[in-house]
């Protein structure tokens, strides 16, 4: 009788079968990449805002409207309503100066909606995180908030505090 060694193909055939349930259970668990994705795009955006708000407020500062409470300058050939030098928080304030094609169209990647108070918000997001309806992108309904995965802009208050940007939420990417 011959001295065998190795694997029979049954047991070769078990452990691939053991293994291939685990990989299509347990990987998706440990490897989210469209989250990952979602989240940095936020990061990036938050970026992005913080760009033109600064550029809005050089633009006010070259002009000598910083201080007034509410003024327009002219960023990249578009109007842009200031408070305080900073952006407003509304569609003709950071979201022209932002410019980043916030649903011009059906196809577009980034929904706001301005909430009102003392100072305004704008909230932003993918519109792919986002449920519920909004025009123009455009949304008023709260739909934003509840994505879980948006980021805030708070206009200036007064010409001694700066506008406020931070990604609220992420827990919903």
């Amino acid at each position: 009788m011959r001295n065998q060694k190795g694997f029979t193909l049954i047991e070769l055939i078990i452990v691939i079968v053991v293994l291939g349930i685990l990989a299509v259970t347990a990987a998706p668990q440990f490897i989210n990449f469209s989250s990952d994705a979602r989240a940095s795009a936020l990061k990036g955006m938050e970026g992005s805002v913080k760009g033109a708000m600064q550029l809005a407020y050089s633009k006010a500062a070259i002009e000598g409207e910083e201080t007034s409470g509410t003024a327009t300058v002219s960023v990249k050939g578009t109007d842009v309503n200031l408070v305080f030098g900073y952006p407003d928080a509304s569609a003709t304030g950071i979201i022209n100066a932002v410019d980043a094609g916030f649903a011009t169209d059906l196809g577009s990647d980034w929904v706001y909606e301005v909430v009102t108070g003392t100072p305004n918000t704008v909230v932003m997001a993918q519109s792919s995180s986002v449920t519920g309806t909004g025009t123009d992108g455009a949304y008023d309904s709260g739909d934003i908030a509840t994505s879980e995965c948006y980021l805030t802009y708070t206009a200036a208050a007064d010409e001694e505090t700066a506008a406020i940007i931070a990604v609220t939420e992420d827990s919903g990417c």
